[in-house]
This record gives structure tokens, C-alpha cells and sequence, in this order.
């Protein structure tokens, strides 16, 4: 919950300033560090972290030669300073999908104005604005305008966030990963209240919790003076914050939680944190799978009565409820008509600039595992074709001048060149290549980087199979019990094949590896992680897709729902017969493994479809198979093998 806090009258005259000149359209107050502003010197407690932030591109001055350190923070510049510091692509959050079959994008809002193009059903654009009945869009080739009528927005919409705003794709970005809640309500977002100090907090804890980031505790825990006037939901990430150096107390021990964060303290915690946390792409991304183009999370609502970041009642324990009190059984039923899939074959863009996702790389260098080297050639219908050329070098290295591509082995001697896209096949057959942190089964295509001039982009090209046991022990984990992983096998299949398809097609991939489709990092054993149990449960499920009226389910997972779950309808995404509402007794016992971090985990996740943990309860406590649990998860729909 955000409140306003009394504001006087040179404050808000600052904070006019920051709103029109800090983060528009036009960086008029750019300046290239902190030593650019005559209102920064360096004795000053906060000179380092305007720096820092300003290098970074994260604030900007409120004009040439002032960076207005007292001016305060509101929430849509905080969570634009954020954004930006996470790497979000803005637009890519502000994206619509056409309902109506020829749609006309007209110049003007009328339909007097002239007709520009026609639109098919399900031409994705860039929403602009969005004034009386009209949407004004970007496609890739026109600006115009829409009737709302023919439009979908792909994301949360808040009723007093305008698309024309600096913020409006970072709030909604926040909003559905978790990182924020509504303002009393999930459809407000209130963008010009001041965001407190205990805000910030809590706001940064979330974000370090679904970036997976682990913050170092380097100072001892130290009670403030108004510790009892710090918010109960907020009290554990102050308590974070202040173990890990980011926020310390103002005069005479006092923490001050309702006070409105100054642009300097921001400045300060922002890069205290980026310190603690090792930077913006540190950490494991959090095991969270929405429908695309939705990356993490999508809308939950926060209840007045339980503010933001509330803790679960209780002392970390439940007792479950009788055995007849609990839902019963329904299991899917596997029929024997098969179900048509698209490919066998996945392109997963795992090096990849897409506007939201941006990591594509300078040099991609790939080590084929067995020992063998490398052909050449490209793609065809999903399979390698190959140009005759070979090396028998198991390290390689691809550069990109921008234009065009060139191969060196291990010497950096040139092995082949290509003025377009061209694939790499590991020699040896079922083998493991090395490519970037992670190792990967298939082959490679290398592409020109979308966004970032002279950069190698990699779309991995692996069978489904290895897709899966790819993305399952991240998402969910490799000592999830085995009916459980069995269930999450199955979801995650299901998944690509079905919402997911061919949604980064633009780019030559279906999918990214990241939490726009799943996290997938190739072969199970990377990072240490021993993967056999999640490797056997696909394994077991091999093939097998969940399926409602002959077409593949929107398999919708995330980690807790706090004991109800979500329709598709109440998280906006428009009515799904099996994705239905109804109370989880088996998530709500999640608590027994996670304790103080359960609320943390309902907070960031959309509530919608199967909980991840509340499978592990229905598989562990109650001895649930993957049928019941899929059953109970997704009612009314059934299974069927892949032909």
C-alpha cells in the first residue's frame, strides 16, 4: 500500500522539475557525471552514487548543471529508475494483439480518417496512447490509429497510467513480475505518490527475489529508534536491506520509514545494492512461466487489508486440514487419439537481442564436449544442411563486423566466412556444446544481433525432449518429489508447443531462454546441478502434451498462489475454461518448506493455473500422482501423445 506524505512547498517545486525534465522523452538535463552538476560537489555523502547512477544512465538531471539531490521520488520514477537499471526494453510492455479479421489502421481517430493498412487477427503493435475509444499504434511499418474494439493490450493495464507516460511499460513490467502491487486497488498504480523509504525497500526486495539475487550481509543487524513504526509488510526487506549496507538510519538512529526517499538516497541505495547484489544480471532468474509475451508474472491483486509484502500468519507451521476436507481426485485421463505437434525441433534463442531480452555477445565461441569439431552450413525445415565445409577443431569463435560473420578455431586461424545467417552442426552425433555459461544438445544458428550493431546473436536448434529436461530443474527444481516433476514435465511441454509457439519468430526463434517463455539452460548438469531425477520424469512423460478440446493447453504455472487460485479472466487474459478459480489447500501447506519466504513467493507469482509448490504438497503430504495433480490444476482437460 502507498501513501502520500506531506510535501513542502520547495520540495514539490523540485519534484515538478524531476517529473518534466528527469526522465522525458528529451534527456535535456544529460550530463556525463556527477561532477557536471554545480548542486553535486564531491564532499558531499552522495557524490559517488550520483555518479554512478548518472554514468549508468539511470537519472538524468533535472536540467544541464542541476541533478536537485532533495527533490523527492515518486513511484513512476523510482520504478523507471529501476527498469532501466534491470535492462527492461519499456515499449516491449506495451504491446497490443489485433482480435478482428482485417482490421483497419486508420490515420486519425475516426473512422472518417483515411485507411493506412489492414491488420490480420493477431498482428502484434506498440500501443502509443489511448484517448476516446482509440488506441494510436506502431506496426512495423505504419503509426495510426485503432479502434479499441480491435485491440487486446498483451499486458496489466492501469487505469491512471496513460501509454503516453515515461513509465508506463516499467510500472506495468513491475506489476507483473511481482516487484509491485497496486495502489489499493491492482488496477492503480497512483504514479505521481511519493515513494517512502520503506517503500523503496520493499520494492528492491521483491526485485531481488525475482531477479534471484542474493544480497551479501555485511553489516550487523541494528534496531532502529522507530522500528515500531516501520510496517509489518515491510519490516523483513527493511531488515534486508539495512544486513546488506544499502540503507542506514537518518539522525539520531532513526530509520524514518514514511519519510519520501529523496533522489539522492535513491542514488545511494541503487548503487549500494548493484554493490550487495553484484549487479543488475546477477543471480538465477526466479522459476516463474506466464503465457507470452508476459515475462514472469502477471497481475494479483493486494488486498487493503493486507498490504503489500504482509507476512504469512502464524509461526512458519500448518496443520493440514482432515482428509475429508480436501478436494477430491479428478485425474486426466490419457485417450488414445494422438494430437499433432508442430515441430520436433525448438529454436531457442539463448544469445539473443529482442528488445525485452538483450544478450547477445561480441564473440560466441562454442566447444563441442566430445571432442570433435565442427560443420557448417545452415538451417532448413529445422534441420542442418551442410555448405561441405568442416573442422576438426573443438573450439571455434564467431565474430560479426556487423555485416557479415567469420569463424576462427582455436588458433585464430579463419575456418569460414558467411555474409548472411549460417548454422554451426557439432560433429559426433548426440553430443554437448559448450556455448557461453551453459552447454547445450543441437545444433546453432548465428545470427546479427537485432539491437546491438556487431553483435552475434545464437538460436539453439534441440529436439523437444532435451528441451524439457532443459527448462525443468530450474523452473521447478531437481529434488521436487518425482509425480510432481512428472506433472511440470508435462506443463512445460505442453507450454512451448502450445501458447508459446514461434512467439519470437522475428528473430528466428520460438522461444528465449529467459522468463519471457522458460528458463532454459541446456543440459541438466550445468552448474553442478545433478539433474537425474528431473531427467527420469521427463523421461517417463516423454511425448505426452495436456490438451482441452483437441488443442494444446495454456499451461500457466508459477511458484505459490497463497491458497487460492486465480482465473484467467481475473488475471486479464481473457476467459480460459480450465484455468478457473477456486481455493488451493495444498499450497497453502507450502509454508512447512518455505517458512518466512512463502508470502515472498505468493507475492511474485500470478496465482493462475498449477502452483509449483502446491504439486510438491499434493505429491509429498498426500501422495498425489502427476494425473491427480494436473487434474486438480487444470480440471476438465486431458492427455494425449504427440504424433
Amino acid at each position: 500500500m502507498i501513501r502520500k506524505t506531506t510535501v513542502h512547498l520547495r520540495v514539490l517545486i523540485a519534484l515538478l522539475l524531476a517529473a518534466a525534465l528527469l526522465l522525458g522523452a528529451a534527456p535535456v538535463g544529460m550530463a556525463a557525471s556527477a561532477g557536471s552538476f554545480t548542486d553535486v560537489s564531491s564532499g558531499d555523502w552522495f557524490y559517488s552514487s550520483v555518479d554512478f547512477v548518472v554514468k549508468r544512465g539511470l537519472f538524468q538531471g533535472t536540467s544541464s548543471t542541476q541533478f536537485s539531490p532533495d527533490a523527492t521520488t515518486t513511484r513512476g520514477m523510482f520504478i523507471t529508475v529501476l527498469g532501466r537499471y534491470a535492462g527492461v526494453s519499456e515499449a516491449a510492455w506495451r504491446t497490443g494483439t489485433v482480435t478482428g479479421s482485417g482490421v483497419n489502421l486508420r490515420s486519425g481517430a475516426s473512422t472518417d480518417s483515411s485507411v493506412l493498412t489492414v491488420m490480420a487477427k493477431g498482428t502484434s503493435v506498440t500501443i502509443l496512447s489511448k484517448a476516446k475509444g482509440w488506441y494510436q499504434v506502431k506496426t512495423d511499418s505504419n503509426t495510426g490509429y485503432v479502434s479499441a474494439d480491435y485491440l487486446q493490450p498483451d499486458h496489466h493495464v492501469f487505469s491512471d497510467v496513460g501509454y503516453d507516460q515515461y513509465y508506463a511499460g516499467y510500472a506495468i513490467w513491475a506489476y507483473e513480475n511481482g516487484i509491485i502491487t497496486g495502489d489499493g486497488s491492482p488496477d492503480k498504480f497512483s504514479p505521481d505518490g511519493y515513494v517512502s523509504r520503506e517503500q523503496v525497500c520493499a520494492i528492491l526486495g521483491r526485485f531481488a527475489s525475482v531477479r534471484g539475487i542474493r544480497l551479501s550481509q555485511s553489516e550487523g543487524a541494528v534496531t532502529f529508534t522507530d522500528d515500531s513504526s516501520i510496517s509489518s509488510w515491510a519490516k523483513e526487506n527493511v531488515y534486508a536491506m539495512q544486513r546488506s549496507g544499502i540503507v542506514k538510519g537518518r539522525d539520531a538512529g532513526a530509520f524514518e520509514p514514511g519519510a519520501s526517499a529523496t533522489r539522492a538516497e535513491v542514488a545511494t541505495m541503487l548503487q549500494r545494492f548493484d554493490t550487495a547484489g553484484g549487479g543488475p544480471g546477477s543471480g538465477a532468474t526466479q522459476p516463474e512461466s506466464t503465457p507470452t509475451p508476459t515475462p514472469t508474472a502477471t497481475p494479483e491483486t493486494t488486498p487493503t487489508a493486507a498490504p503489500e509484502g504482509t507476512p504469512a500468519p502464524g509461526d512458519g507451521t500448518m496443520t493440514p486440514p482432515p482428509e475429508d476436507e480436501m478436494p477430491a481426485d479428478t485425474p486426466v485421463q490419457l485417450i488414445d487419439t494422438p494430437i499433432t505437434v508442430k515441430a520436433s525441433v525448438i529454436r531457442v534463442g539463448i544469445m539473443i537481442d529482442t528488445g525485452s531480452s538483450q544478450n547477445s555477445v561480441k564473440t560466441a565461441t562454442l566447444t563441442n564436449l566430445s571432442g570433435s569439431g565442427f560443420e557448417f552450413g545452415s538451417m532448413s525445415d529445422r534441420q542442418f544442411v551442410s555448405a561441405g565445409v568442416t573442422t576438426a577443431d573443438s573450439t571455434v569463435s564467431v565474430t560479426s563486423d556487423g555485416t557479415s560473420f567469420t569463424v576462427t578455431d582455436s588458433a585464430g586461424s579463419v575456418v569460414y566466412t558467411s555474409s548472411g545467417t549460417f548454422a554451426v552442426h557439432p560433429s559426433g552425433g548426440h553430443v554437448v556444446t559448450s556455448a557461453g555459461k551453459y552447454s547445450y544438445y543441437g545444433d546453432f544458428e548465428m545470427r546479427q544481433a537485432a539491437y546491438t550493431p556487431g553483435n552475434v546473436a545464437v538460436i539453439n536448434y534441440v529436439g523437444v525432449e532435451d528441451y524439457v529436461k532443459g527448462v525443468l530443474p530450474y523452473e521447478f527444481g531437481n529434488y521436487w518429489p518425482t509425480e510432481a516433476l512428472k506433472a511440470a514435465a508435462i506443463a512445460v511441454r505442453t507450454y512451448i508447443m502450445g501458447y508459446n509457439w514461434n512467439t519470437y519468430s522475428s528473430y528466428g526463434a520460438d522461444v528465449i531462454s529467459g522468463t519471457g517463455t522458460q528458463i532454459y539452460w541446456g543440459k541438466g548438469e550445468n552448474g553442478g546441478t545433478y539433474c537425474a531425477d528431473s531427467d527420469a520424469a521427463a523421461d517417463a512423460t516423454a511425448g505426452i502434451y495436456l490438451t482441452y478440446n483437441g488443442q494444446f493447453c495454456v499451461t500457466a504455472y508459477s511458484s505459490c498462489n497463497g491458497g487460492r487460485i486465480k482465473s484467467s479472466a481475473e488475471a486479464g487474459w481473457g476467459k480460459v475454461d480450465y484455468l478457473v478459480s477456486k481455493d488451493d489447500p495444498y499450497d497453502k501447506q507450502a509454508v512447512k518448506y518455505l517458512g518466512d519466504n512463502y508470502q515472498t513467493w505468493v507475492n511474485a507469482s500470478h496465482h493462475v493455473g498449477m502452483s509449483a509448490n502446491g504439486s510438491r504438497v499434493m505429491a509429498v503430504e498426500y501422495g498425489k500422482d502427476y494425473q491427480c495433480i494436473l487434474g486438480f490444476y487444470f480440471p476438465g482437460t486431458t492427455l494425449q501423445r504427440g504424433a
